[in-house]
């Protein structure tokens, strides 16, 4: 009943170019969800296109090969001689490696022939670039059967990315994955109409907007229907109208009230995303949904789990051993300047806080003086968290929330820091199972004692070396951005996105972009 008198509402009322109306007389009322629990979604098509992709590169890099062999009078096949192997494999899995982190799979680009064929060609480019570049560095000749690998795999890879696959891959998206179902919008001001009209316009299967909801009066009064409810009453609305995905549209809602809203409604099996505008400077080029130019971030669950956490683990350890060997010398060096530098031991261990609140030895290079005090630190770290304080600003007077002027740190120390090669010795918490690569970063006992309960959710997976707040501005971002930063990784983790702060945390290496 109260579903037939809001289809009536939404028809009657005179929404600004159909907002809040879209869609409304084709929604699915009856057997497609229980209440509180979101309609079944179709299987993203990504995942399809991911095991379609792995054959057809492999296969593609056999068929070049035999080519390239065929035009020298040798008989076609498989890789023979010792330098055709890694170049194959290489290419392989750099392929798709680049079309993870160029966001091949990714449902907001694959609705887009234009942005796929956009960033297919991205992926082209950047695997020609390492290949020619890979081979000129580790082969001592090379021979024309490889320059005919390189040309020919390229040929035929550019014509499946650039040409063949973004006419193909709209086509095979599920219907039932294209919609995102009864929307519940909580906000009353031009942020929500826009989001509105953008999932309405954009939906091919069945979008509904069953209500906006804020705890003011709209400040657009056409948007219809309208609830006046407090921001902790909106799961129950969402339940009561069985909403499937609730979106946060507000600029000014606090950071804590965000999080137990979306605790709440996640309890309760309704999604939650928050338009991403709200931190804008914050999410700059990081691969999040994006609706006609309005950019979505999941929050409250986290995909990271079950085979995906598995693979992540698998990835880790591959990482760690391979560049752990890479960077030996680079290792031994560190070493040695740190025992010359200062007197004490090389490396500096200390006990943080891992997943769910577990303690742990974390390991780094030492880059303070030996048996310092630090109680100076500890009551900055204090007032940082609780009030958010910065240690200072900069030369162009912008704030800093991480100490610049710290006496203990020695003079390698500084440049250790400045480059996050400190954290290098962490590889071996990654080998123990007690970090990642990517992920939150470990806190201080005394720290996680401040946390507040919706802070401490950061450590819900397992911390990493690297991650958002590394990449976006290190010592430049307030606590309680850091933590959003780690939320809305936790929510909208994908190994395309792994892919992209690993990239991005290069630079941050070799330039000190926001390290003290």
């Amino acid at each position: 009943m109260a579903d037939r008198q809001l289809h009536a509402h939404l028809r009657e009322t005179g929404s600004p170019r159909g907002v809040g109306q879209v869609h409304a007389d084709r929604a699915p009322l009856d057997g497609d969800a229980e209440r509180g629990r979101p309609r079944r979604r179709g299987t993203s098509h990504g995942g399809w296109l991911f095991l379609v992709d792995l054959p057809l590169y492999t296969i593609s890099v056999g068929l070049a090969l035999s080519t390239a062999h065929a035009l020298k009078g040798l008989p076609a096949g498989w890789p023979k001689g010792p330098a055709e192997w890694p170049l194959a494999i290489g290419l392989v899995g750099s392929s798709l490696a680049l079309s993870l982190v160029f966001g091949l799979y990714r449902p907001g680009i694959l609705r887009s022939r234009r942005r796929q064929a956009a960033a297919g060609a991205r992926v082209l480019v950047w695997s020609a670039a390492i290949a020619v570049g890979g081979i000129f560095l580790l082969a001592e000749e090379i021979p024309d059967t490889l320059r005919g690998l390189i040309l020919l795999y390229h040929a035929a890879f550019g014509l499946w990315v650039v040409g063949i696959r973004p006419m193909l891959a709209p086509a095979l998206r599920p219907r039932s994955a294209a919609g995102e179902g009864r929307v519940l919008i909580l906000g009353g001001g031009g942020m929500a109409r826009d989001l509105a009209r953008s999932l309405t316009r954009s939906a091919r299967g069945s979008t509904v907007i069953v209500s906006f909801v804020d705890d003011r009066p709209p400040e657009i009064r056409s948007l219809a229907p309208f609830r006046m409810r407090e921001v902790g009453d909106v799961s129950d609305l969402a339940a009561e109208m069985r909403a499937d995905l609730v979106v946060v549209a507000r600029k000014d809602l606090p950071r804590e009230e965000m999080v137990r809203l979306s605790d709440a409604l996640v309890s309760r099996g309704i999604r939650v995303k928050i338009l991403s505008n709200v931190f804008d400077r914050l999410f700059e080029s990081i691969p999040f949904e994006t609706v006609h130019g309005l950019h979505l971030l999941q929050v409250g669950e986290t995909p990271l789990r079950g085979p995906r956490l598995r693979l992540k683990r698998l990835i880790d350890l591959a990482g760690t051993v391979l560049g752990g060997i890479l960077i030996l010398p680079v290792l031994s060096t560190i070493a040695l300047a740190i025992r010359i530098g200062s007197p004490g031991p090389v490396f500096y261990k200390q006990t943080r806080i891992g997943r769910r609140g577990r303690p742990f030895t974390m390991f780094k290079f030492r880059s303070m003086v030996v048996h310092d005090e630090d109680g100076e630190h500890q009551r900055y770290l204090e007032d940082f968290l609780k009030n958010g304080a910065p240690a200072g600003t900069d030369e162009q007077g912008q704030k800093i929330y991480k100490r610049a002027d710290d006496p203990r740190v020695t003079r390698v120390g500084h440049l250790l820091r400045r480059t996050s090669l400190d954290e290098l010795p962490q590889l071996w918490n990654v080998l123990r199972g007690e970090m990642s690569l990517i992920g939150p970063r470990p806190c201080l006992p005394f720290e996680y004692d401040l946390y507040e309960d919706w802070q401490r959710r950061r450590l819900d997976v397992t911390p990493g070396m690297t991650g958002l707040w590394q990449v976006t501005g290190r010592s430049y971002v307030t606590f309680e951005d850091m933590v959003l930063l780690d939320l809305f990784y936790i929510g909208n983790w994908s190994l395309g996105l792994d892919a992209k702060i690993l990239l991005r945390t290069a630079p941050v290496i070799l330039f000190g972009k926001g390290g003290l």
